[in-house]
């Protein structure tokens, strides 16, 4: 029986932990009670669970536990966020900022609220992906509600200064979220002490279930006419919850904050390895080698190759992507190596390695071995 490729797209999603499915499993047969039942213990004990997931999830982040919103996923974590903002804004400012290297989702919904009447300030990235943050500071005017800017790029892992960006829009009196997906669980994160008024998470990129994510909604963030923000998540944040998954993302983040710097310092080092053979073997070079990055993402531009034709010929062997799991079936160029100044031919060369707990040294071998073949 041939064996499995060696996965390396975990920034795309990652295997339910063990232990995490161990701790969904009874709310799937045994604790099926809804947790808006208060009149009977199957009731009272989903309710519970879903308690115990809020305080997981904000011992993993500092934030309070009456800020943590459940959702089905950043993504629509995204939608709610910034419609909600903008919808009760309208009297004070319809400006929104954000960058021209953010997720999709975030684009997307900016431009959907561009056809209602926002205003939308697309910032530019240097070569590395960083944005000035000079430029967003003078961006900021009387009509600005909200910036919107990824913490560590999907497809780079470039990082971005959330703690100086949250710094400036509190000064300006202006909403700041951050999409926190590739991140949460992954970086430190203080919900409380970075100016952050919004952000979102998801459990699949933790090792916890699909379709299950997160909001965090600072209990002291409103908008420019004063409506408290936590209010209108809470006004639309309704339904039968999804407990099993609720306690599977509660699970996946409380293992993620035990295993946080040592899971860190392993997947740096892995990173370093592949970083030093792609430049001493000359197999390629990384996309925004000069920005901090998260260790877990490397966006690699191959030395003489397609990347599509190396991800084909080489599928059986290893797992790899050509950027977001989520435009991966569009055959264009990808938008985020755009904006940093890459040509459609060098972004056509380039590959997405994302790093997780099971990669090991070996792993990497079999990929460099592959790359090797290639340019030999």
């Amino acid at each position: 029986m041939n064996e499995e490729p060696i996965y390396f797209d975990f920034a795309s999603t990652t295997p339910v932990n063990e232990e995490v499915y161990k701790a969904m499993s009874p709310y799937f047969l045994n604790y099926y009670g809804n947790a808006s039942s208060s009149t009977h213990k199957q009731g009272e004990i989903a309710s519970k669970a879903i308690e115990e997931a809020r305080n997981q999830v904000s011992r993993l982040v500092n934030c309070k536990e009456n800020e943590v919103f459940f959702t089905s996923g950043s993504t629509e974590s995204i939608k709610l966020a910034m419609s909600q903002v903008f919808y009760n804004s309208l009297d004070t400012g319809t400006h929104i900022i954000t960058s021209t290297a953010e997720h999709k989702a975030v684009l997307d919904t900016c431009k959907d609220l561009e056809k209602i009447g926002a205003q939308v300030t697309y910032l530019d990235v240097d070569e590395n992906g960083k944005i000035d943050v000079d430029l967003l500071e003078n961006s900021i005017g009387s009509d600005t509600i909200l910036v919107a800017l990824m913490h560590v790029n999907n497809e780079t892992g470039v990082i971005t200064d959330i703690r100086d960006i949250g710094a400036i829009c509190k000064k300006k009196n202006v909403l700041f979220f951050t999409d926190a997906t590739q991140s949460y669980g992954k970086l430190p994160l203080n919900f409380q002490e970075e100016n952050i008024d919004l952000l979102c998470f998801n459990a699949h990129k933790i090792y916890g279930p699909k379709g299950i994510g997160g909001l965090l909604v600072n209990t002291t963030a409103k908008t420019k006419s004063g409506v408290i923000v936590k209010g209108l998540i809470e006004s639309v944040n309704l339904g039968t919850q999804n407990v099993h998954g609720i306690v599977g993302l509660g699970k996946s983040s409380e293992l993620a904050k035990s295993e946080l710097h040592v899971n860190y310092d392993k997947i740096q080092k892995l990173n370093r390895y592949l970083t030093q053979e792609l430049y001493q073997l000359e197999l390629g070079t990384v996309n925004g080698f000069s920005a901090s990055r998260s260790p877990y993402i490397l966006n690699i531009q191959l030395a003489n190759q397609d990347a599509e034709s190396f991800i084909l010929k080489h599928k059986n062997t290893v797992s790899v992507s050509m950027g977001s799991a989520c435009n991966s079936r569009l055959l264009q160029q990808s938008h985020v190596l755009k904006s940093m100044g890459l040509t459609k031919e060098e972004s056509e060369s380039s590959i997405r390695i994302s790093f997780g707990s099971p990669t090991s040294q070996s792993h990497l071998d079999i990929l460099i071995n592959a790359l090797k073949n290639e340019n030999s």
